[in-house]
């Protein structure tokens, strides 16, 4: 079993670049820590999606994010199989979706996406035809259930953090920045048996000692069977560990990833990692690392699905001990940090203390995913300023200018990084 996967992820986990987007125009969207947000704004960038797919017979379907892109997920239809949701850019308007016939792989069918999610009827044995990028001679990651997350083909998300929390700080969002991709490998009823999963780390714009955790939600720590280095790139001694003991069931599994925040690729005299001007790293040099995490049993795909995905900064203040936690909005501090969060929060002029967990009382946030690989602004740099439509997508609660991202100011942006455009149809 372990052969097959590691031939889809040697096959999944090759580099591509794709071009970037011509930045916008400069503009002046005011600060970031002026903003006016609904109260109910989620800050999310990604939707889940329900693929309400059919067919008469069980049939293994693919679903690409463009016309004749390569598919990010391939899973099964009918009989026993679990339906499966997708998460994808909050843009999406269109998902590409073909089945396997005997002679080959069928035509993409364009489905639109709504809100209550993809609608498809599949016939296996009334389409025919081989679809170009999809042949038969490429098993492994066709015929093996498959869910790239961000939703492409070997495409980088990116997770930015302020690290004040639950003070306000300058809101460039490069105190830490990661690149992360996970791919969720899957038997014939759509359980999840295993997952890869590799982080990059972009950029270290801030000196608090944090360290990179991923709370699996949905899955439990003893039902983490074993975790092996799969790859790694400037990282030599990096790990991804579980905090959790094997035997101990009732908590969410946690996982920390070590030795990846220092980067002895740092060019003498900066004082961070990658966010000053004149210290830029080519992405060559960035610290890199890829692991494989079996499961003891089977899980089902909702309980891995990216929602239940918490990644989050963590420490021990040495200054009295307390754990600091640093999560996305609506991600609860783990066990471990309960008691400190509710301290520092009572604390905090800026947090909100209302039970939305990290977020501020104006209804900011700390940390954001990206479903692209975005380019980070650079150090000191207001967010609005290196990316000017997040202030009308914010304040209208994600509404508009879902694609925010795509269009930053490329004056205030670090140079080095590469951008991938969307491929959806919009």
């Amino acid at each position: 079993k372990k052969i097959l996967l590691f031939a889809a992820a040697a096959l999944s986990f090759a580099g591509c670049a794709e071009d970037a987007p011509t930045p916008g125009p400069a503009g002046d969207a005011g600060k970031f820590a002026e903003m006016s947000v609904p109260s109910s704004f989620g800050w999310k960038t990604t939707a889940s999606v329900a693929c309400n797919f059919t067919a008469p017979q069980p049939t293994r379907v693919y679903v690409a994010a463009g016309q004749e892109a390569e598919p990010f997920a391939s899973f099964m239809v009918g009989g026993d199989a679990d339906p499966v949701k997708l998460d994808v850019p909050a843009a999406t308007r269109t998902l590409y979706v073909s089945c396997r016939t005997e002679s080959g792989v069928s035509p993409q069918v364009a489905v639109p996406v709504t809100s209550d999610g993809a609608f498809c009827s599949l016939d296996p044995k009334a389409a025919s035809g081989t679809r170009a990028g999809i042949g038969n001679d490429d098993e492994a990651s066709v015929d093996e259930g498959l869910i790239y997350i961000p939703a492409r083909r070997n495409g980088w998300g990116t997770l930015m953090f302020e690290d004040l929390w639950p003070a306000y700080g300058d809101f460039d969002f490069n105190d830490f920045v990661v690149n992360y991709k996970i791919q969720l490998y899957m038997q014939n009823k759509n359980k999840v048996n295993a997952m890869l999963i590799g982080v990059r780390v972009k950029a270290v714009g801030g000196s608090i000692p944090y360290d990179l955790c991923l709370a699996m939600k949905g899955v439990k720590g003893g039902e983490i069977d074993e975790i092996e280095p799969y790859n790694s790139k400037n990282a030599p001694e990096a790990e991804l560990v579980a905090l959790n003991s094997p035997n101990y069931v009732k908590e969410p599994a946690v996982l920390k990833f070590l030795n990846i925040r220092e980067n002895a690729n740092r060019p003498a005299g900066a004082a961070y990692v990658n966010t000053e001007e004149g210290y830029e790293m080519p992405e060559d040099r960035l610290a890199e690392a890829s692991f494989m995490v079996y499961f003891r049993n089977s899980i089902a795909i909702e309980n891995v699905a990216f929602d239940t995905f918490d990644f989050f900064l963590t420490r021990d203040r040495e200054s009295d001990g307390r754990r600091i936690e640093i999560h996305r909005g609506g991600f609860e501090p783990t066990p471990a940090a309960t008691a400190d969060y509710n301290a520092l929060t009572g604390q905090s002029s800026y947090a909100d203390k209302s039970g939305r967990f990290y977020y501020s009382n104006d209804g900011l946030v700390w940390a954001i995913n990206i479903p692209f690989d975005i380019q980070h602004a650079y150090e000191k740099t207001d967010f609005l300023k290196a990316y000017p439509q997040m202030l009308e997508w914010a304040q209208s609660g994600g509404a508009v200018a879902q694609e925010w991202y795509l269009h930053g100011v490329e004056k205030h942006l670090v140079k080095a990084a590469v951008v991938e455009i969307a491929t959806h149809d919009l």
